[in-house]
């Protein structure tokens, strides 16, 4: 699964690329919920690079 770090800026790119809607919003950061399939979709369009594989 991926997980995201403080370094995310609340985009929202990573949730408007998951294929399976496995990324929600949080409090201060986007969370990656368990229907993640580990695409690295969401990776790539980060531009903080917050986005990484657990």
């Amino acid at each position: 699964m991926h997980v995201v770090s403080d370094e995310c800026v609340k985009c929202g790119a990573c949730a408007d690329t998951c294929p399976t809607s496995a990324i929600t919003e949080g409090d201060t950061k986007y969370i990656v919920g368990d229907a993640c399939i580990d695409c690295g979709a969401c990776e790539s369009v980060c531009p903080t690079g917050a986005i990484a594989a657990e």
